[in-house]
């Protein structure tokens, strides 16, 4: 369903059994503890995919029609979550570019003959669609939070086999051969490192948790994500890094202190994002070369020099191939795309870009759709609780990045990504008008909105998604 191919290192069963096995009863231990079906629901949904990742080269086989054990555990997993999530909240206004999106999947799927790929997709945005239900309803129901707090241990399988093989030097290549990367034995650095990402950010949402522990937390997982390499994480994860960074240095101060801790934490930002960079050069010198003129490298690929093709990965040359393909295709195309999944027959390579790649796939309305989906979530977001706002502008922001190098939207890492953070930004944007406590509050009228004529037609308090 999102292989790359079972290319990367693995451990080995010897390895493997024992940390699973101690992993199993960390995650025992911890799940336990949560409230609620909806939120153990998450944590193991999630918990899964980042331990089913060490065993790539076992899952990534096909086992049954042809699907791998991954698109297996995938499918039983979105099965399962029907039965913990309220059927109620697959109408939640904000789903609906989303099913938009899955709509378009099916149109260009049948209009293109390839009704597998439409399977495919499909399957993914419905993981989605269920994982971000159960990430709001979890978070509805933890009137403790210690809902994030306890998922960060459903991230122990990276940190872990990330550690371990760093101890036993056991390093990957790099995608393109310049240095090498930290995956703990997983497939690719970049799944392995939008997962990553996602651990860090159920951490800067676990404002229960010691702050010690929840920046020592922090630090770990920026390294990790430092570790894994991959170029287009790294720089994704900037604004919430550094976000999360201010935020946490000015919370623990004094009000009088607070603005020159804040101006010294931007300073400290800013040198540490620049470090990086200096550390990282040759992987970030194409960056700038790429952005001083991008008209001059999207092309046609023919006309690509030996040079060009080496900036960026190669991305360049790869996003050309797919507009100018696009480009070449019939009017109904331009409309509505190839077909979903339709890279695979015509490309090496994934367009390493989601615009792009819905352009080739969805067509104009299908970009349409997902800038859509983008922008819905992006102004729930600016609707969040006071304290969370900074955080989730910034988390948006860095998922929006993170398309623009790669397609999170295309493995279902991303997707799970994603998923938490519009769970979240959608609980917290409801939490500014209900009252959690009360668990008949979404029934219940905001105090400070009225709609007279709803009153006197239903006989009760006007009920809005």
């Amino acid at each position: 369903m999102d292989e790359l191919g079972a290319t990367g290192p693995h451990f080995g069963l010897p390895i493997l059994v024992p940390a699973t096995l101690v992993l199993v009863i960390i995650a025992l231990l911890a799940g336990r503890r949560i409230e609620g079906l909806p939120g153990r629901f998450l944590f193991l949904a999630i918990w899964l995919r980042m331990i089913l990742g060490a065993y790539h080269v076992y899952m990534f086989k096909p086992m049954f029609a042809g699907m791998s054990g991954n698109a297996l555990v995938s499918i039983i997993i979105t099965g399962l979550a029907f039965l913990v999530i309220r059927a109620s909240h697959l109408a939640l206004k904000v789903l609906v570019p989303t099913y938009l999106i899955m709509f378009l999947v099916a149109i260009s799927g049948a209009l293109n003959s390839d009704m597998p790929g439409v399977m495919t997709v499909t399957v993914k945005y419905g993981y989605f669609v269920v994982l971000l239900i159960a990430t709001f309803e979890a978070l509805r129901q933890d009137r403790d939070e210690m809902l994030m707090p306890l998922m960060i241990w459903a991230f122990s399988p990276l940190l872990l086999f990330q550690w371990l093989s760093v101890a036993l030097h056991l390093p990957k290549g790099s995608e393109m051969g310049d240095g090498l990367v930290w995956i703990g034995g997983y497939n690719h650095e970049a799944a392995f490192s939008v997962s990553l990402l996602l651990a860090f950010l159920v951490g800067c949402f676990a404002h229960r948790l010691n702050p010690f522990i929840r920046l020592g937390y922090l630090a770990l997982v920026a390294i990790g994500i430092f570790l894994a390499g991959y170029r287009t994480t790294l720089m994704a994860s900037v604004p919430l890094v550094a976000t999360v960074f201010w935020a946490s240095i000015t919370q623990y101060v004094s009000p009088t202190q607070r603005r020159v801790v804040a101006a010294t934490a931007l300073v400290v930002a800013f040198v540490a994002v620049l470090g990086m960079a200096v550390i990282n050069y040759d992987r970030f010198i194409d960056l700038g070369t790429f952005l001083s003129n991008p008209d001059a490298l999207i092309k046609p690929p023919r006309e690509f020099t030996q040079v060009e093709r080496q900036i960026l990965s190669a991305r360049p040359l790869i996003w050309s191939e797919y507009i100018f393909a696009y480009k070449d295709g019939t009017s109904l195309q331009h409309l509505f795309g190839f077909g979903p999944e339709s890279w695979s027959r015509g490309f090496d390579v994934y367009p390493h870009n989601t615009i792009i790649g819905t352009l080739y796939e969805l067509g104009a309305v299908g970009v349409f759709a997902m800038l859509l989906f983008w922008a819905t979530m992006a102004v729930t977001a600016l609707r969040a609780r006071r304290h969370d706002l900074p955080m989730l502008i910034a988390a948006h922001l860095s998922f929006l990045i993170l398309n623009m190098g790669t397609m999170p939207f295309w493995q279902l890492e991303g997707l799970a990504l994603y998923a938490v953070l519009c769970g979240y930004t959608l609980f917290s944007a409801r939490a500014r008008i209900y009252d959690w406590s009360d668990p008949h509050a979404e029934e219940e009228e905001p105090v400070t909105v009225h709609f007279p004529v709803a009153e006197e037609r239903y006989g009760r308090p006007y009920r809005f998604s």
